[in-house]
């Protein structure tokens, strides 16, 4: 018969041989985690030096007073739009292209190193480019500020120059590709018409000098004057609507909500100019001389041809002030500069966390377990 001294000896050993095992097994699901990444810090991952620049997109844009701007929600803007543009075209396979072959993009990450997470094949897959350049550059936008704000990180402080010195490049390149290409559709739509007008007026004033040649008077009267100016008003709000849908065609798809509504527009405006022809016309009456008709017609086909070519003179002459003002450019006010140091001390703050994160999932692991066993016993 055992003694109750050795039953108080065996069952002391017994808990002694839980808390052991215990005791590794935490050691095991804590410490084993934690020095390997330590590890993997120390000896595999190679150190990251990173490049940063910030640039900001400027414009002569006047923002117009709004109601959400007076309780601190800022409406988006031309510029700002433009920013987000370019903030989505450094993640893109668009500028992995182009720093691949002007920056030297495969050779800064194709170096020889034991981490597998930081190597890319020099011809790997665009996608798989993309996918391993968005874990390398860091793009924040301040709406408030306007300013874009760019890290591209590398094993070497040169590269990672480079790249930045690239991206803010290619960044540059893209916004004036866009504002040069908006702004010359629109001075050359506005051109076009104001050639086609200037010949039309060309020979509304030959017909106007040949018929006055023949004739001493041309007479006019103050209801074909009346016309004249409601002709004249609509050709400069047609001029108008053209080169508004000019410029929307940049930015807005040919079949989109915004670019049918400007040609219906436009549509609208140029029967409403045939009506407005065709009554000024009508108006000479049935029983005037068929010299006064054509009097009449030669005058008003004149001051027609005379107020749509003033219409499209004022248009290609906004368009001039529009290509001035509402050009876009990148200021750089934080250039990339070399970097002298690189994360290979600060990124252990991860050990810490794996430890951490570690012990917190085991401490819910081993109260989880104690509560069901003692549940089910």
């Amino acid at each position: 018969m055992t003694s109750p001294k050795a039953l108080v000896e065996a069952r002391a050993a017994q808990r002694a041989r839980r808390k052991s095992r215990l005791m590794r097994a935490s050691a095991a699901a804590i410490l084993g985690p934690t020095l390997l990444t330590a590890a993997y810090l120390a000896v595999i991952a190679p150190a990251q030096f990173t490049s940063t620049a910030a640039f900001a997109i400027r414009g002569a844009e006047s923002r117009a007073p709004d109601m959400l701007g007076a309780v601190g929600i800022l409406a988006p803007t031309a510029t700002s739009t433009d920013a987000r543009i370019v903030s989505d075209y450094i993640r893109s396979p668009a500028m992995v292209e182009t720093l691949r072959k002007q920056y030297g993009f495969s050779e800064t990450y194709s170096r020889f190193s034991l981490d597998p997470f930081s190597y890319l094949a020099p011809k790997a897959p665009i996608e798989n480019a993309t996918d391993f350049w968005r874990r390398k550059v860091r793009v924040t936008y301040d709406h408030a500020a306007g300013s874009t704000t760019v890290s591209v990180q590398s094993s070497r402080p040169e590269d990672s120059l480079r790249l930045a010195r690239g991206v803010l490049a290619a960044s540059e390149a893209l916004v004036n590709s866009m504002s040069d290409r908006a702004l010359g559709d629109l001075a050359a739509a506005s051109g076009d018409d104001l050639k086609r007008k200037k010949a039309e007026f060309d020979a509304a004033k030959r017909r106007l000098a040949e018929f006055q040649a023949r004739n001493a008077v041309v007479p006019a009267s103050a209801p074909a004057q009346q016309a004249v100016g409601m002709v004249g008003a609509i050709d400069a709000q047609l001029a108008a609507k053209r080169v508004e849908a000019a410029t929307a065609e940049q930015t807005f798809q040919p079949l989109s909500p915004q670019i049918v509504a400007l040609r219906r527009q436009i549509d609208a405006l140029e029967a409403e100019r045939a009506r407005a022809v065709s009554r000024a016309m009508a108006g000479v009456g049935d029983s005037a001389a068929s010299g006064e008709v054509e009097a009449r017609t030669v005058l008003l086909d004149y001051e027609f041809a005379q107020k749509s070519y003033r219409a499209a003179q004022e248009a290609v002459e906004a368009a001039r002030r529009q290509n001035t003002t509402e050009r876009k450019y990148v200021v750089s006010y934080v250039p990339p500069q070399l970097p002298e140091r690189s994360n290979y001390f600060s990124r252990f703050s991860t050990v810490l966390a794996v430890f951490f994160a570690c012990a917190l999932l085991w401490g819910v692991g081993v109260l989880t377990w104690s509560v069901v066993k003692d549940h089910v016993q």
